[in-house]
């Protein structure tokens, strides 16, 4: 089976070898623009509502973790083993960022919530380079920086 490494940040403390599974739907601590966001997701998804609420979320690129990590205030990076098969979602977060941006602005957020869910790369020469997320089912700890 083939397998993907990809990085999470986090607030607790997780040791090499550890299997990780979620823990609950983050939807109550999202920001009111977030969840018109996310609801719209949920919504247009096949499966959205479980998939979003039951996943573990993950960067696809080490650079996209890296960098995005600081910005966290999460104390500790890790290094993940995915199955392939545990992979449930593949999204570019600039979509994301763009639905809220829109509802922001008060307008839809559709055209964005569509490239999100249809797993488009979001345009480089707009948003700089796509920030890919991953959402699985379970994944193993294969190192942690801190």
């Amino acid at each position: 089976m083939a397998k993907k490494i990809v990085y999470r940040y986090d607030k607790d403390l997780y040791e090499e070898g550890e299997i990780l599974t979620p823990k609950h739907d983050s939807f109550g601590m999202l920001t009111d623009t977030e969840k018109v966001v996310e609801t719209a997701i949920r919504a247009r998804l096949p499966n959205g509502q479980s998939i979003r609420g039951g996943s573990l979320f993950a960067w696809e690129s080490e650079a996209v973790g890296k960098r995005m990590w600081p910005l966290s205030k999460k104390p500790y990076l890790y290094e993940l083993e995915v199955d392939d098969a545990d992979i449930r979602f593949r999204g570019d977060l600039n979509h994301y960022n763009n639905a809220k941006d829109a509802v922001k602005k008060e307008r839809s957020p559709e055209e964005f919530v569509a490239a999100y869910c249809d797993g488009k790369d979001s345009d480089p020469a707009v948003n700089g380079a796509p920030r890919i997320e991953l959402l699985f089912s379970k994944a193993k700890v294969l190192k942690r920086h801190s």
